[in-house]
């Protein structure tokens, strides 16, 4: 009888941690340096990472002119996107998102690809989509 017992418990034990463990397994690593879309000014490198147990933030690493040089930048520093939540292996959504050249909060939401990663801000279920490319 013991023995019995201590299969099921051993089973139950294992079943929850594969189903823990593939959670993790299924999301695809997103945290990183990302470069922003190219502007007429250049673009920005955010750092992705863990913010709270469950929340992603991203953090302005500094700001670059489109031949790729180091520029002085005010919002270094600043955190340009926070409290986002996997919503599936490749997606992250109900957060929000800062935009630098307006001054604005965005909810937001990411999809991740490979080494591309689309980020949406929107207003009233309007969406506009950034593609943003993994640093290396």
């Amino acid at each position: 009888m013991n023995a019995i017992l201590m299969r099921v418990c051993s089973a139950a034990l294992t079943s929850s941690l594969l189903m823990g463990a593939s959670q993790d397994a299924l999301a695809q690593d997103i945290h990183g340096i990302w470069r922003t879309e190219m502007t007429e000014e250049g673009y920005l490198e955010v750092n992705i990472e863990a913010c709270d147990a469950n929340l992603l933030c991203g953090t302005i690493l500094r700001a670059r002119d489109p031949q790729g040089n180091e520029q002085p930048y005010e919002h270094t520093g600043k955190r340009m996107i926070w409290d986002m939540v996997a919503s599936g292996p490749t997606t992250w959504e109900d957060g929000e998102i800062w935009d630098p050249r307006r001054d604005r909060n965005f909810n937001s939401r990411m999809e991740l690809s490979g080494d591309t990663l689309l980020v949406s801000g929107c207003v009233f279920r309007i969406c506009q989509t950034q593609t943003w490319q993994r640093q290396l």
